[in-house]
């Protein structure tokens, strides 16, 4: 595979002064030219000629990154720079626009996002005190108002930005854990499906709970959280004596896609006056969609966890974590003399630090509010129920090849199908993990593989509109051509290693 070389410029040493942004001429014409070269590059080598990836391999780009010379003597220019760098990050990046990119929960980029992002590096907004980020604050109270009400929260909701869903989910445990006292990180106990995240059980080790304290709950046929198994573990958490301090339900696990019955699973919350928490990260999109009634009893939570670069296509990181009463934000509040005087000093205005882990946030919200003002509820509306029809149709795909098997009906935008042979399941298994990495080398397709009742199947993720039909069709056949190609080979070496032997 041939890979880009990095070659030593000479040039003459820029004015330092003049690679920062500031109010003068000079740094102004510099930040253009860069962010010109650089568009310009991006569109270069992310054009629709090529495939999701360049098929370098891991020792050919360790090969192109040990070369750089992180911090020369003299530095070669910000276009140099560029030229050498820019171009093989942009070469060599998965690339997420491209239909054929159906690996994971990565989603293509809105385009008025992308011009959110300029504003938001450009100005470096810091939302941990109202000075630093006088718009920027208020942007996000105003969208975290709106998704309050979008998501059917009371008037006492309110909600904090974050980098993504595993840390909503942390915050969220974190704000239980405080509801329920001291005591509750040692003996408490949080119930979750079998198909929760990883970042449920991740954040309790981190919170100090203790090892035994996640515990996951039966799913259904369909990777749903059965209430009736929940509502048995609950008596027994009451009749052992432990404290629960939170359910969490799943709207979307990150496999097979699969909505917890939310209102169900809230009924048994409020019966035994327990926090629940809705990890929506993926599935609650469906709330800008004409599907989100399938989201019901998302309401009744005490915590959302919501993510847009998944199923609302901002560029990363952008997630939210809203919750049903300000008042569970408390135990987040820590004064700072020097960073929230806003009581003093500027009267009446947020204090967002005061809601979060985080000290320097980024506008994040910007970019939501930027995307959702450009398309509108109808354009976003029609973006994810393309994604849904087109995961549809995707299994039925799988269903009309003899090779694949399909391995549940699809509820979101996710499709877990297996390759089949007549050479039995550890084969498959095996077949199944060089077919993805031969299409990803080739760059034919980027696919993800998962375990699913004990098997490696494959796993598509449709969250690109343009993941059409025809495109899907084509990615499938070329699994079937790419399995006849390794059997073939595997046939001709095992024929010469008998020869050999013999």
């Amino acid at each position: 595979m041939n890979v880009l070389s990095f070659k030593t410029r000479s040039a003459p040493a820029p004015d330092p002064l003049s690679q920062v942004l500031g109010p003068d001429a000079v740094s102004r014409h510099a930040y253009l030219r860069a962010m010109m070269q650089a568009v310009d590059l991006t569109l270069e080598e992310a054009g629709d000629t090529h495939g999701p990836y360049s098929g370098a391999s891991a020792e050919d780009l360790r090969s192109l990154v040990d070369a750089i010379d992180p911090c020369p003597a003299i530095g070669q220019g910000t276009s140099a720079a560029l030229n050498d760098i820019g171009k093989a990050a942009v070469q060599h990046a998965l690339a997420v626009g491209h239909p054929a990119a159906v690996a994971h929960l990565h989603c293509p980029v809105a385009i008025p996002a992308l011009a959110a992002e300029v504003l938001i590096s450009a100005t470096n907004q810091s939302l941990d005190s109202w000075d630093q980020s006088p718009f920027a604050t208020m942007v996000e109270e105003r969208v975290i108002e709106w998704l309050c009400e979008t998501a059917g929260l009371p008037a006492t909701s309110s909600g904090s930005f974050t980098s993504g869903g595993s840390q909503s989910n942390m915050t969220a445990l974190h704000l239980a854990a405080e509801r329920c006292g001291i005591e509750a990180r040692h003996t408490g106990l949080v119930f979750t499906s079998e198909q929760a995240h990883f970042s449920i059980a991740k954040s309790a080790r981190i919170l100090g709970f203790a090892a035994d304290a996640v515990v996951t709950v039966e799913t259904d046929g369909d990777g749903r959280m059965r209430p009736e198994a929940l509502g048995r573990r609950l008596d027994e958490a009451r009749r052992l004596g432990r404290p629960v301090v939170a359910i969490v339900a799943t709207a979307g696990t990150t496999d097979l896609g699969a909505i917890d019955p939310l209102d169900a699973i809230a009924d048994l919350a409020a019966r035994h006056d327990v926090f629940l928490h809705v990890d929506a990260a993926y599935g609650g999109g469906l709330l800008f969609s004409r599907h989100g009634n399938r989201l019901k009893g998302l309401e009744r939570a005490q915590s959302v966890a919501l993510d847009f670069h998944k199923m609302l296509f901002q560029p990363i990181s952008c997630g939210v974590l809203l919750v049903a009463d300000k008042a569970d934000f408390l135990p987040l509040a820590t004064k700072a003399d020097y960073l929230n005087p806003e009581d003093a000093v500027f009267p009446g205005v947020p204090n967002l630090v005061e809601r979060s882990f985080q000290t320097t946030k980024r506008a994040d919200a910007l970019k939501v509010l930027m995307t959702a003002r450009a398309l509108g509820r109808d354009g976003l509306d029609d973006l994810i129920n393309r994604t849904l029809e087109n995961t549809i149709a995707a299994a039925r795909a799988v269903d009309a090849r003899s090779y694949l098997r399909l391995a549940r009906r699809p509820s979101l935008s996710t499709v877990v199908f297996r390759y089949v042979s007549a050479h039995g399941p550890s084969h498959d298994d095996e077949m199944t993990i060089r077919l993805r990495a031969q299409l990803f080398e080739a760059g034919v397709a980027a696919l993800a593989t998962t375990v699913l009742d004990g098997r490696v199947h494959f796993k598509f993720t449709l969250l690109n509109p343009r993941s059409t039909p025809d495109v899907v069709n084509r990615v499938l056949d070329a699994i079937g051509e790419a399995a006849e190609d390794i059997q073939t080979k595997d046939i001709v070496s095992q024929d010469r290693e008998t020869n050999d032997a013999g």
